[in-house]
């Protein structure tokens, strides 16, 4: 009954939405590509491939979940090596990273996620036939997971959190949570201790949750320090080797205007400093343009690659390449930590080896800082007031620098194999075999 009036209802919500959406939509750019895939379209030859059957769903929302998909993906490869997944996300950046990081992977597709609209899922669920299906970060949504039931699918939750905001949201509404959710997701993996007792008390049985860890300190091959690509980029462009570089990665509304002020402060001691903006949300390169050029300072973006002047400052512009530019750059300030909430992730930069920077606003990722913060391998600041001194002080210490990044390691590594300990659950579940905590 409660998914029936959930169908019934969502058409309804979609269409006073819809105007939103399409605002959103025609300012971020890129969504009508493949549009129709979100009713379950897909050209032919993607469906004679699903046809092939043993594909496993997996869900990811945006660009930092496609990431995680993909790295446990590898995992998965290599504990079976046929093992074959359909990446549905979101946004038309997720979309667009997972096309650029499946190239010479024919075991990988990707696909818009279909509106949650019971008779578009079950469409899209008799094409792909999924004999699984993975939610990264916790992606759920009713009609998805009342299928994956039907069709007796196992479904597991990956790297889930659970924030204590969202748990007072679903402890309000226990029961509604626990016959749209809970009661058909097979197993959930959880990032930690803390993240269990969430879940546990919102109603998802103790049976069910295993604690793998966060699988954001697993690095790769992309955020291990050594990619090399963007530096000699940079150095293409002028911008040479040893001159320090002050990045923003993931930045909100203001963040720019923060670290544009604290720049021009900090270029009266380091006149060669070179300051990189990574806002998290590319279609707002209009607004910080209007924003660079009001201060008049020399700036190049990420994608016009001439540059007219010899720039102070680069917008990165593109999308899917934030780990990229943290190998570049000599301090890192984390974004949506010193306006907005929630913060992003610092584990990244880190692994890139780079001492980070983050403001108050760090809710999502706080057992995190917590740790790193204890350990001294991460500074937090209570409030804008003290980023430049701060900046200052690593930009002015490179052994203070690196003696911070050399604690977060430590702190980390105790963390790491979630990717591998999840994708050894998934595994084991496929054999039949028990994975309960």
């Amino acid at each position: 009954m409660l998914l029936f009036l959930y169908n019934i209802l969502l058409p309804i919500a979609l269409a006073f939405s819809f105007p939103f959406y399409l605002r959103r939509m025609l300012k971020r750019g890129g969504y009508a590509r493949n549009f129709s895939q979100r009713f379950g379209r897909f050209p032919k030859e993607m469906t004679d491939r699903f046809a092939e059957g043993g594909w496993t769903w997996i869900r990811a929302v945006s660009v930092g979940e496609i990431g995680l998909a993909l790295r446990l993906i590898e995992e998965l490869k290599r504990q079976s090596p046929d093992f074959k997944a359909v990446i549905s996300t979101t946004t038309s950046t997720g979309y667009t990273l997972g096309l650029q990081r499946r190239a010479n992977r024919p075991w990988i597709e990707i696909i818009y996620n279909p509106i949650d609209f019971y008779p578009i899922v079950s469409f899209c669920w008799k094409q792909i036939r999924p004999r699984e299906a993975i939610l990264i970060d916790s992606d759920l949504w009713p009609s998805f997971l009342a299928l994956a039931k039907a069709h007796r699918s196992p479904v597991y939750l990956a790297n889930a959190r659970l924030s204590r905001r969202s748990e007072r949201r679903y402890a309000k509404t226990r029961l509604l949570s626990q016959r749209l959710f809970w009661r058909n997701v097979t197993s959930l993996f959880a990032q930690d201790q803390e993240d269990a007792e969430r879940w546990k008390r919102i109603g998802v049985s103790a049976d069910r949750i295993m604690v793998t860890g966060s699988m954001k300190y697993d690095t790769d091959e992309v955020a291990s320090g050594t990619n090399a690509r963007f530096s000699v980029w940079l150095d293409e462009h002028g911008i040479k080797a040893g001159r320090p570089i002050l990045l923003g990665g993931s930045l909100h509304r203001g963040e720019e205007d923060l670290l544009l002020s604290s720049f021009k402060l900090l270029q009266a001691e380091f006149p060669k400093l070179f300051l990189i903006l990574v806002p998290r949300h590319v279609e707002r390169t209009r607004e910080i343009v209007q924003l660079l050029r009001a201060r008049s300072v020399p700036f190049a973006l990420r994608s016009e690659p001439d540059f007219r002047e010899d720039p102070s400052i680069l917008l990165v512009n593109t999308t899917g390449e934030l780990r990229d530019w943290y190998c570049t750059a000599t301090v890192v300030v984390v974004g949506k930590s010193f306006y907005g909430t929630g913060g992003q992730n610092p584990i990244e930069p880190i692994l890139a080896g780079k001492p980070v920077v983050v403001g108050p606003h760090m809710e999502n990722f706080q057992y995190i800082v917590d740790e790193l913060r204890n350990a001294g391998g991460i500074i937090q600041l209570h409030s804008a007031d003290a980023l430049v001194s701060t900046l200052a002080d690593l930009l002015r210490n490179p052994s203070v620098a690196s003696s911070i990044v050399a604690r977060a390691f430590k702190a980390m590594a105790q963390h790491q194999g979630a990717i591998r300990r999840t994708a050894s659950m998934i595994i084991q579940g496929r054999a039949g075999l028990s994975i309960a905590g």
